[in-house]
């Protein structure tokens, strides 16, 4: 019984690693094609996001807001606390890219330029293309499909 309860911790133990790596590469490859940077500053309050990105050579920490490249937001008062206190920057050069977990955010405010979130089981991924230009941002090709032009 112990080596079956020892196997069962060992293969759960495997999963969450592999879940932790895809994450990790899917928000390399989303934040790659929207940041040119050859390293990305991402500001977020999630946890586990946190724990994600430590294990990234490329994604790094930011714990200011305002020094951020990328902002991650995954619940509601987060995304009130960046939009509605003042702390980004109203310039657009310097303003952080913001960037969802919720597809209901998009519809809280216009500087969110896309989400990644799951529905029915399924991993969904947006980019709004009129908030992409705002930053002057072009996705590579393997991203335009995910565009669309209004919610």
């Amino acid at each position: 019984m112990k080596k079956v309860f020892f196997v069962f911790i060992l293969i759960y133990g495997q999963l969450f690693a592999l879940e932790r790596e895809s994450t990790l590469k899917m928000y390399h490859g989303i934040f790659s094609a929207l940041s040119s940077k050859a390293s990305i500053k991402v500001y977020t309050k999630d946890k586990e996001y946190r724990e994600v990105f430590t294990h990234s050579k490329r994604i790094f920490l930011s714990d200011k807001l305002e020094e951020a490249d990328i902002v991650l937001i995954t619940e509601v008062r987060t995304l009130n606390n960046v939009l509605y206190t003042g702390n980004v920057n109203r310039d657009v050069d310097k303003k952080p890219i913001i960037f969802v977990t919720d597809h209901h955010f998009l519809k809280m405010a216009d500087d969110i330029v896309g989400a990644f979130y799951w529905r029915k089981g399924r991993s969904q991924l947006l980019f709004i293309n009129e908030r992409l230009k705002e930053h002057n941002i072009t996705l590579p090709k393997e991203y335009q499909k995910f565009m669309i032009d209004e919610l």
